[in-house]
């Protein structure tokens, strides 16, 4: 391959990607399930790692209020850069996770998910917009919930918010702060912390203890929010620190 033929072939594969990026499809089609359907997906909702420790009446109540959607091959889940409005379940299907690199602002596929996977809880939790664009590689089916019964069935079931003394008090009884600011945005710094930037985190969770309770503080609370949730679909023991070091430095 000459080298402008090379050069063209690898932009072309930039364009396209950019392209869907982009565009994609919209969601599509409403699905109505069968009984069979409804107690398979129970059964496969229990195996996901987000609803791991929820009961089986907790995860039925889910299946009442989510909306089914069929998908079919290149339809947009969620946007990068969006509000995050809705938690998607992804039931059957295959999709991708694409993201716009640096200066260049080309798009990268970073991951493929697989079903059953959880889509879109991140900017629900912090109350951020959408850090990635997920498009459907395969026709599938996805279960929808809103941002409200996402917060009031799963959210708030699993995340454990800690006021400043409160967090002061477990520390005392043995809890470890854990600071998941992104280097370079760390200025000061709680006396003990364990520091583990949260976009490090997933990869180093076998470097904390399970039988130890984490305080996750950023300065807002948003960042230790995803973190916390995120040890917690792990089987870790952590809360939030209300309000993060912000609220911690007026008490």
């Amino acid at each position: 391959m000459t080298q402008v033929a090379f050069y063209v072939h690898k932009n072309m594969k930039i364009f396209r990607k950019t392209k869907e990026y982009l565009l994609g499809h919209p969601l599509h089609f409403k699905a109505k399930l069968s009984e069979e359907e409804r107690a398979e997906l129970i059964r496969r909702m229990r195996t996901t790692e987000l609803l791991a420790t929820f009961s089986e009446e907790m995860i039925t109540k889910l299946v009442d209020i989510m909306e089914p959607l069929n998908m079919r091959a290149g339809d947009v889940v969620i946007r990068e850069g969006e509000e995050g409005d809705y938690y998607y379940l992804l039931v059957r299907g295959s999709a991708r996770v694409l993201q716009r690199g640096g200066s260049d602002s080309s798009v990268r596929v970073v991951a493929e998910i697989n079903a059953p996977a959880s889509i879109g809880e991140d900017a629900l939790i912090s109350n951020a917009k959408r850090n990635a664009t997920v498009i459907m590689n395969t026709a599938g089916l996805l279960l929808r919930l809103g941002k409200e019964d996402f917060n009031t069935h799963i959210r708030n079931p699993i995340l454990r918010w800690v006021s400043p003394s409160e967090a002061l008090k477990l520390v005392s009884d043995g809890a470890k702060w854990l600071d998941v600011r992104e280097k370079g945005k760390t200025m000061e710094t709680l006396q003990g912390s364990i520091s583990i930037p949260f976009s490090e985190l997933r990869a180093r969770i076998s470097e904390l203890d399970r039988e130890t309770f984490y305080l996750c503080y950023c300065n807002n609370g948003r960042l230790s929010a995803t973190a916390a949730f995120l040890l917690c679909q792990r089987g870790l023991k952590a809360g939030v620190l209300r309000g993060g070091l912000i609220a911690f430095n007026r008490s």
